[in-house]
């Protein structure tokens, strides 16, 4: 593992996705689902507020990224 979760987890994404049976969308919900279990680890208090956050972010970094032209694909910082 690298300093980056973000490039981490791109890389491991990317690994899955060589597989030329890789299904996009499962792919996606098992990220998400991660994502879930994340949430869920904070207290309950504030777990509402927490996707909301992670709701408002991933919209942003989507606009953010579509507007540069940024594919995705081997997206690093």
């Amino acid at each position: 593992m690298s300093d980056c979760l973000h490039c981490d987890i791109n890389e491991l994404v990317e690994e899955q996705l060589k597989d030329e049976n890789a299904n996009l969308a499962e792919l996606a919900a098992k990220v998400a689902e991660s994502l879930v279990d994340l949430i869920l680890l904070a207290p309950a208090r504030d777990q509402s507020k927490l996707m909301a956050d992670v709701l408002a972010s991933f919209g942003l970094m989507f606009v953010e990224k579509t507007e540069t032209g940024e594919s995705g694909e081997g997206s690093r910082h």
